[in-house]
């Protein structure tokens, strides 16, 4: 007889202080955009180190902001990883950009910074980098590297909520990122992202486009 053990990608752990934690929410008529989100985002803008935070529907939907607001074209040429989720690549497809896949690093499945810089063209105008796995990739060579092409660079680092770079939590490097906290993520909410910014300006907007251009809740 053939018998099969399944071994899940994850399996969240739900305690009985997040139940209360949801009936309270529940039960206090605000469930979007309410008091309990902007708490949140105070607590993840200051563990992983950052001034702002504003949190999204996703993940995915957090890094599709940061490539809207960084003003991808149709056209533009976006460099980023072969070895990610595909919601990489899609943030800035939707925009109209064109994915340019640079070679990773074999031992860390991480961005190679020499085939970021071998791939940049004429028609580049950022870097979606991420950090594979939760393992930060090199963010200070590929950040230079982006600064003297003129390139913005967003962080996919929906993975690595608590992974630290030299020392730091991601996060707290500067450049604008997105952590996610669907179901197989270190924190889950079931659904849902943030994106962590050092611009107070780019926070602001950010606000506003997840509430389909309205400024308030």
């Amino acid at each position: 007889m053939r018998t099969e053990t399944r071994v899940p990608l994850s399996r969240p752990y739900i305690d009985e202080r997040d139940e209360e934690l949801v009936l309270d929410v529940l039960r206090s008529g605000r469930l979007s955009l309410g008091p309990t989100i902007d708490r949140f985002e105070e607590l993840i803008a200051e563990r992983v180190g950052a001034p702002y935070a504003a949190a999204v529907s996703s993940g995915t939907a957090g890094l599709h902001l940061l490539c809207h607001v960084a003003g991808v074209s149709p056209g533009d040429e976006v460099i980023t990883s072969p070895v990610a989720f595909v919601a990489t690549a899609n943030c800035f497809i939707i925009e109209g950009g064109v994915p340019v896949f640079a070679d990773v690093d074999p031992r860390t499945l991480n961005l190679d910074p020499d085939a970021v810089e071998a791939a940049i063209t004429e028609r580049t105008k950022g870097i979606v980098v991420v950090d594979m796995f939760g393992y930060p990739c090199e963010l200070d060579e590929l950040r230079e590297i982006a600064e003297r092409h003129g390139l913005w660079l967003i962080d996919d680092s929906c993975e690595a909520l608590g992974a630290e770079y030299k020392g730091k939590p991601i996060g707290s490097h500067g450049p604008s990122g997105a952590f996610g906290f669907y179901a197989n993520k270190q924190l889950t909410t079931g659904e849902g992202g943030v994106v962590t910014t050092h611009s107070e300006e780019e926070r602001e907007q950010l606000v506003i486009l997840r509430n389909q251009g309205r400024s308030y809740a």
